[in-house]
């Protein structure tokens, strides 16, 4: 069993810990208003909340691309065919750009931030990519099935995973009929989703693959339908079990070995704790999820209510992925959320496009995350974000349609600093660098940084003026710390 989490263990770092690794950090008032909840109250609250009332991208509320699909078919002419092609890609891009700003504003505004964050782990863990995938309106219905599925019950949402039009693309069940099975997602499903390397083998892989045939898409709609003259009834036998089975009850069979539960919370803690958890730790875990029947809310309050998570080894131990960087940034510093050109644009530089994967795995995440380039975008761009950004300083290629002023070009203006600081607080030196510090490292433990602010703002006249005040900012947003949560 996890060790539950003391109550003289609950305090003001604790409360931040949790909004950091639950959601996308919290600014003071939010922190202080979790850690007045206590620690019961607060997790409950987050693991209880459900999806908020969101308005979809406007294109997702009809699939209109299917009269530009009809008419590709009745295209007489090569030129005609290419013309057709190239409006079909040009709305596909600029429709992906603005799924990304819409999860990024959802993400950023929502009520319900532990919703969001399992959002954005079951697309790291079934990552499926635009890349492939057409058209967006996929990628959103299967962003919707994470959110609503996604604190459910495990065994729900991988069955909905595997029926999802995205993924069934992506992985090709699609095109598996049972003449000619694709093996490809029952290979992924076992070494990926639910078991890991080394715990089925290849005829687990050909029997599981003639389950899932007759996976279709209504192109209608773009649900699921099922192709029953295109499924392979016959008798399988699968990790020693014999039946007719369909892609349903092979997900059963894989989720009665103990192995899948294992897998699945060792992902589940390195994302929200720390990597290479002890052994001692995954069997605690996997017995909470086996015992609690793959139902992930209450595994996660015990998880978020445990010793082990608030653990020194978990604080501080995770560099941020580019997605927590720029949306901790923009939530917790109050900086306005830039056009979604510019969003793409730094994901693309810092290694993380959102619907992007760089491939079935997914991104590695850790340590993959800095190298030379990405640590020094991620200087620039605290830079841009607080001081506004000037899209000639980073090599930001200019949107023809943006309007540029000969002085400085900026698609988004500087913080305003009033915004986190008082005016009293601009006189005293201390009070300003640990109100500033609280909210860049969501934590009061920053004794040693906090010394070095104090000796760059004491060459500073007082009151403090807003320029020296960003200058501070940036200063803390480029330190090594802060690349980390």
């Amino acid at each position: 069993m996890l060790t539950p989490l003391a109550s003289s263990r609950w305090d003001f770092d604790a409360a931040a810990h949790l909004l950091v690794r639950a959601g996308i950090g919290g600014t003071p008032a939010e922190i202080q208003k979790t850690l007045a909840f206590g620690p019961g109250k607060a997790v409950n609250t987050l693991v209880n909340a459900e999806p908020d009332n969101f308005q979809p991208p406007s294109w997702a509320a009809t699939d209109d691309e299917q009269d530009l699909r009809e008419q590709l078919k009745d295209a007489v002419t090569p030129d005609e065919q290419q013309t057709i092609r190239k409006i079909l890609q040009q709305k596909f891009q600029s429709e992906m750009k603005d799924l990304t700003r819409w999860w990024v504003s959802r993400m950023l505004n929502t009520s319900s931030p532990l919703v969001e964050k399992m959002t954005l782990f079951w697309h790291g863990h079934f990552a499926t990519s635009a890349e492939k995938v057409r058209p967006a309106y996929k990628m959103w219905l299967q962003n919707e099935t994470f959110r609503r599925e996604g604190l459910g019950n495990f065994r729900s949402l991988i069955k909905a995973v595997s029926r999802d039009p995205a993924m069934m693309v992506w992985l090709d069940t699609v095109q598996s009929r049972k003449e000619s099975p694709n093996e490809n997602f029952a290979r992924e499903v076992m070494e990926l989703f639910t078991l890991g390397e080394g715990h089925y083998t290849e005829a687990d892989v050909k029997t599981a693959a003639r389950a899932f045939t007759g996976y279709r898409i209504d192109q209608l709609d773009q649900s699921f339908r099922f192709a029953q003259n295109q499924f392979d009834p016959g008798l399988k036998t699968f990790m020693g079990k014999t039946g007719p089975w369909g892609g349903d009850q092979i997900l059963d069979i894989i989720l009665s070995q103990p192995q899948s539960a294992r897998f699945i919370v060792s992902k589940i803690w390195r994302f929200f704790a720390y990597d290479d958890p002890e052994p001692n730790l995954v069997d605690a875990l996997a017995s909470e999820l086996r015992n609690g029947q793959y139902e992930l809310r209450p595994f996660l309050r015990t998880l978020f209510l445990s010793e082990e998570f608030y653990s020194p080894k978990a604080r501080n131990s995770q560099i941020k992925s580019p997605i927590q960087l720029i949306l901790q940034a923009l939530h917790t510093l109050s900086i306005p959320l830039p056009d979604s050109d510019f969003l793409a644009f730094a994901f693309r530089q810092l290694g993380q496009i959102p619907f992007y994967p760089p491939n079935v795995k997914g991104w590695d995440g850790g340590k993959s995350w800095i190298n030379t380039a990405t640590l020094i975008f991620r200087y620039k761009l605290a830079h841009q974000l607080v001081d506004g950004v000037d899209p000639r300083e980073i090599g930001f290629p200019r949107p023809p349609a943006m309007e540029m002023t000969a002085a400085r070009p900026v698609l988004t203006p500087p913080i305003s600093v009033s915004d986190l600081v008082a005016q009293e607080d601009r006189s005293q030196p201390d009070r300003l660098v640990r109100k500033i510090a609280i909210r860049t490292f969501q934590s009061t433990h920053q004794e040693e940084l906090i010394a070095k602010f104090r000796n760059f703002v004491a060459t500073r006249p007082t009151p403090f003026d807003d320029n020296t005040i960003r200058e501070l900012l940036i200063l803390m947003m480029t330190t090594p710390e802060y690349q980390i949560t």
